[in-house]
This record gives structure tokens, C-alpha cells and sequence, in this order.
């Protein structure tokens, strides 16, 4: 209960009772009132945790999607390398360094022999 001063009487003020919300409500309703603002309290922390956990998956998404694009980058990177690497051109020009001669004639063998077929 709160107090107030009232008018003096015999030198002395007087104090009257101020029934505060919470003090005036009688038993069952006082419950409700408490049970409805503990309810409120928990909806809020609620709502802060929910928001809170949406913004870390947020940057979590956004970090996540930047080591796609830096991958495919990547993958773009290594697919021009192969394309090199495989050429012709290439393997012409690195047939030294490989010791590889070239042909000047082709001879195939001829087999009259029919030994796979059997």
C-alpha cells in the first residue's frame, strides 16, 4: 500500500491509504492479473528469442550463399583449366617434354585367327 499526507490535525499529518491496482483486486482476480502479466513476460521473451534466432539463420543464409558463389567461381576456374589441359594444342606442344615421337606411318596388324570369337 502507498501512503499519502493528508491535512495536518493537531500538528500531525494524517496518512491515508492509496489502494494501489494490484492491491485492490481481491484474490482470484489478483491471480488472473498476475497470471495474464506473466503471460505477457513470456510472450515477449518469446518473440525476442524467435527474432534473434531469424537474424543469426539470416547471416547464416548469407554467409552460406557467398561460399556458393566463391565455389562456383571456382568450378568455373578449374572447368577453363581442364578445357586447357585436355586441348590438343596442348598436348602437341607438350610432346617434347613427354618424349613422345611422332608417327610417320600406321601399320595395323591383320589376324585371320578367330580365338575371341569363340
Amino acid at each position: 500500500m502507498q501512503y499519502r499526507r493528508g491535512a495536518l490535525k493537531g500538528g500531525r499529518y494524517k496518512h491515508e491509504k492509496i489502494p494501489s491496482a494490484v492491491a485492490s483486486l481481491e484474490g482470484s482476480a489478483q491471480t488472473f492479473f498476475l497470471l495474464v502479466l506473466f503471460t505477457l513476460f513470456l510472450s515477449a521473451g518469446l518473440y525476442l528469442f524467435s527474432v534473434n534466432q531469424t537474424a543469426v539463420q539470416g547471416y547464416r543464409i548469407r554467409e552460406l550463399e557467398k561460399e556458393i558463389s566463391t565455389l562456383h567461381d571456382r568450378n568455373a576456374e578449374l572447368r577453363i583449366t581442364e578445357a586447357d589441359l585436355r586441348s590438343l594444342y596442348r598436348i602437341q606442344s607438350s610432346q617434347e617434354s613427354l618424349q613422345m615421337t611422332k608417327i610417320e606411318s600406321i601399320k595395323y596388324l591383320e589376324s585371320n585367327h578367330s580365338v575371341a570369337l569363340r
